[in-house]
């Protein structure tokens, strides 16, 4: 339980903050954009003069390290504690779902009084209990899944006039994701304004993630100069985002809260388009330098110095702590994140910490297999002088483009790093190896939306390895050569299964499909029609079957569940020759009641119950 009380909090909020009372909190996210992705760091090709403004307003943390990929680094900056260790090693795979039960910042910033929004990305779960509204963002307008176009995303949708999801619902905007993002957000933070409540913004683009899409007209500056695509609609993709943050920042002041609101500014991991990396190795997905350092400002007038850069270490497992303790904000009781309250530093009160070491994983190895497989590859270890990557040493200090390896003249100090990367390890692998679990059956949630890109891989695959299905793009590829073109007989297999825990025992409805419900009508006529087959849903030793007519674009069936984990996988076959299993890509659940009848460990569903789960689709 959090200790602060509302009333407790606000008094503590005003003793700490002074005249400025509650501080307002704007943390902007961008998206694989890179330390070098700024004209202020040396590109030469991008022009960033509101960023490069707010950096010289802010004490900029020069050396702030996340982790190399997108949802590892949102579950650190959000926990305060490595990705590792809250249940998240990837983007996809069910392995990307934020372990309910650890606090985050929002939910400690709500618990203290404050109004608490996001906008834009999240990235750490699309089902209960792991969605943003679970987690204590009370108003939230994002995207599915880790981008525009994603499986969980609303289908069809696009960087122009997307739809976006509201707590009540999907929604249609108008105008580029980005604009419309920061434009929301702006309007959202006026109205706390108004009503005179400190707010805690969470503004995370989806830009300049692929796929590269600029707004209209905006790629052709950097294409005259010699630049190609992608890399002139990602840097263009950037300009908008500066033109953002200026509107945003432009709001603050016009709304008179500029000095009671902190803002910060950084990105999620390296670039993903390293053409400039600022002398730096490496890029996004990878454990070096250019991997993991990004920008990071933080900006209070008249409280934290402006146009002050530090040298020492930072990282996104200090961000929870460090505006918690900027704002005055009581961190739970008996909280053991990993990460440092830099707060007074800030400040100018003492100085920042040295002597930390920061360790790095990429975490991207296939499906379930076993994490202990990987200790060894992909990984790095930071210190204030050195990099350990893997077995190749850098002196960060002398050589800071990692371009001569000193291992070698160096034994000792990389002994000492493999030491203690070998304790971390160790203390992170007992949450590898559990899965996050979406829960179903609960009252709060009664019916829970699954997608493919959720899949753990297949427990009733054939060898060979999984097909990763998680954006619409690929989705549609292989519907439309399985399901209308004449090139299904070369298809591999694809399928998976998902993670969930039963809140109740009961019966409980799973609707599959290879399309979503919200699709054009069109589309569930070709890519969702499924031929005369057999639908399958299997639990542990359970497995209920129905006979799928021609024509139909979805099955209901019935399957009784114990209380507790559930391995719950559902496929068509029937849809391609030899044999091979069609994953549904889309599934929801609900719990119907309790359980019928004590199961045989194979059930198919009666002839005479098929009217009451067609639904008039079958």
């Amino acid at each position: 339980m959090l200790r602060t009380t509302w009333k407790v909090a606000m008094v503590c909020l005003a003793l700490s903050a002074g005249a400025g009372a509650s501080p307002n909190i704007i943390v902007v996210v961008t998206d694989d954009q890179g330390y070098g992705d700024l004209s202020s760091h040396g590109n030469p090709h991008l022009k960033t003069p509101y960023l490069d403004a707010l950096r010289d307003e802010s004490t900029s943390l020069d050396r702030f390290f996340v982790s190399p990929t997108c949802a590892p680094s949102r579950a650190a900056l959000l926990t305060g504690k490595h990705e590792f260790a809250v249940g998240v090693s990837h983007t996809i795979l069910g392995r990307s779902l934020l372990r309910p039960g650890v606090p985050t910042l929002p939910e400690i910033m709500r618990e203290a009084g404050y109004s608490t929004g996001i906008f834009g990305k999240w990235h750490l779960g699309d089902a209960f209990p792991c969605r943003p509204e679970d987690r204590g963002f009370e108003e939230v307008f994002v995207h599915g899944a880790g981008g525009i176009g994603q499986l969980a995303d609303a289908w069809g949708n696009g960087y122009v006039d997307p739809m976006i999801r509201k707590k009540s619902g999907w929604v249609e905007t108008e105008g580029y994701c980005t604009d419309v993002f920061f434009s929301e957000a702006g309007r959202w933070m006026e109205n706390q304004v108004k009503e005179e409540k400190p707010f805690f913004l969470w503004l995370a683009t989806n830009a300049p993630h692929g796929p590269y899409i600029a707004p209209e007209g905006t790629a052709e500056a950097f294409e005259e100069a010699g630049l190609k695509d992608p890399l002139a609609s990602f840097y263009a993709m950037i300009e908008n985002i500066d033109e953002n943050v200026g509107s945003l920042l432009g709001k603050v002041k016009e709304l008179g809260v500029e000095k009671e609101t902190i803002v910060v500014f950084l990105t999620d991991n390296g670039s993903a388009m390293p053409a400039f990396a600022a002398g730096m190795k490496g890029g996004k997905a990878t454990p070096h330098e250019g991997g993991v350092r990004v920008p990071c400002f933080i900006r209070w007038p008249e409280t934290i110095e402006a146009g002050r850069v530090v040298g020492e270490l930072a990282a996104h497992i200090d961000l929870l702590p460090t505006l918690a303790g900027l704002s005055g904000v009581d961190l739970p009781d008996g909280w053991s994140g990993d990460g440092v309250d830099l707060s007074a530093a800030l400040r100018g009160e003492q100085d920042f910490p040295s002597g930390r070491t920061f360790f790095t994983h990429v975490g991207r190895w296939d499906g379930d297999d076993r994490p202990e497989r990987h200790r060894a590859r992909k990984f790095s270890v930071r210190s204030d002088r050195w990099r350990l990557v893997g077995l190749a040493l850098y002196d960060m200090a002398e050589d800071p483009a990692q371009t001569t390896d000193v291992f070698g003249e160096h034994q000792e100090v990389a002994a000492g790093m493999l030491e203690d990367y070998g304790r971390w390890w160790d203390s992170v692998l007992p949450s590898l190896r559990e899965p996050v679990r979406y829960v179903i059956g609960d009252e709060r949630c009664p019916q829970v939306a699954l997608t493919a890109h959720d899949w753990w891989p297949s427990l009733e695959g054939s060898p060979g390895g999984q097909v990763l299905m998680w954006n619409q793009p690929a989705a549609r590829e292989y519907l439309k050569n399985a399901m209308v073109a004449k090139t299904r007989n070369t298809l591999p297999e694809v399928s998976g299964h998902w993670k969930l825990k039963a809140a109740k025992p009961g019966n409980y409805r799973v609707r599959m499909s290879l399309v979503p419900s919200n699709a054009s009508e069109e589309e569930r006529r070709t890519l969702g029609k499924l031929r005369p087959g057999v639908a399958h849903v299997r639990v542990g030793k359970q497995e209920v079957q129905l006979q799928v007519m021609e024509g139909a674009s979805s099955v209901t069936l019935g399957v009784d569940l114990d209380e507790g984990p559930v391995d719950l996988e559902a496929w068509f076959s029937g849809q391609l020759p030899d044999k091979r299993k069609l994953g549904a890509f889309f599934a929801t659940i609900e719990r119907k009641g309790d359980k019928s009848v004590e199961l045989p460990d194979i059930q198919v569903v009666p002839d005479e119950e098929l009217e009451d789960l067609q639904n008039g689709e079958n």
